[in-house]
């Protein structure tokens, strides 16, 4: 039985170090704010000015 519970434990050990990697990869993303009122990245030069 105790055979089994090292073999649980490895696979979670295992489980838990790829989440970490997997949130580590995710914070260095930069984020889109779909609701915030000015969004630089879509502003388009090409819309045509009321002076």
């Amino acid at each position: 039985m105790s055979e089994w519970v090292k073999k649980v434990e490895a696979e979670a050990k295992g489980l838990l170090a790829e989440a970490e990697e997997e949130m580590t990869v995710l914070e260095g993303v930069d984020t889109i704010d779909p609701l915030a009122e000015d969004d630089p990245a879509t502003d388009d030069d090409t819309k045509p000015t009321s002076d």
